[in-house]
């Protein structure tokens, strides 16, 4: 892909107009992106191209401090590293597509975010190192909504080598997504949240994994909130 886009582009001398989400698979039959493919061509292109700054454009002003919607005081954050704005796109801050960032980290290619109806704002500048607010505790704080958080506890846990490899290989091995995990420093439960409708997988995973300790032993058990 990069080396096409540079033979493509490399004579151009002013403004090239580019769709987005157009792509091909491995036959060169067209195909889209998927969701969020736009934004994610966008950052395809200028990695390729080694570019100065990337734009995206959008309804907000930037990374806010916190949802909007719910602290009416969130403000804007002037800028941030990749990582923090990947860890903020991930736990819900919808501002940007989090694969989008990928491409630009590698390159190290700065993203700016900014609000196609206050164009005069800053907006929010993402870099390979945040060079602003250094001293400050807090980035910003996102959420996300209506998840399932799923516990395996019990005895049988303690001591145990490889049950943490267990749990999350098992949960691979039937294509569910993890949004975030914990666990006690007892070794006695670990927990790791799911979206609602990968719920039904994650059980089906650990009891098929687990059944000797779970249903057997009785030294385990599976708890979903």
């Amino acid at each position: 892909t990069n080396q096409q886009i540079r033979e493509r582009l490399k004579d151009i001398q002013e403004l090239a107009v580019l769709p987005g989400i157009i792509a091909s698979d491995q036959d060169g039959r067209t195909t889209t992106l998927g969701r969020a493919g736009s934004d994610y061509t966008a950052a395809i292109v200028p990695a390729a191209m080694d570019a100065h700054v990337l734009e995206i454009w959008t309804d907000v002003s930037g990374f806010m401090t916190a949802d909007p919607r719910m602290v009416p005081k969130a403000y804007p954050v002037d800028c941030m590293s990749y990582e923090e704005a990947m860890e903020l796109s991930h736990f819900g801050a919808k501002v940007i597509y989090t694969p989008t960032l990928t491409p630009a980290y590698h390159a190290s290619v700065p993203i700016r975010v900014k609000n196609t109806f206050s164009p005069d704002e800053p907006g929010t500048l993402i870099s390979k190192e945040s060079i602003c607010r250094k001293n400050e505790m807090i980035k910003g704080i996102s959420s996300i909504n209506d998840v399932t958080l799923i516990t395996v506890k019990g005895a049988g846990m303690v001591g145990k080598t490889g049950t943490s490899a267990r749990v999350f290989s098992s949960l691979a091995h039937h294509q569910v997504n993890v949004i975030l995990i914990t666990q006690a420093s007892s070794e006695m439960t670990i927990s790791f949240a799911v979206s609602p409708e990968s719920t039904s997988k994650a059980i089906e995973a650990l009891e098929d994994e687990f059944e000797m300790e779970i249903k057997h032993k009785k030294e385990m058990e599976i708890e979903v909130m």
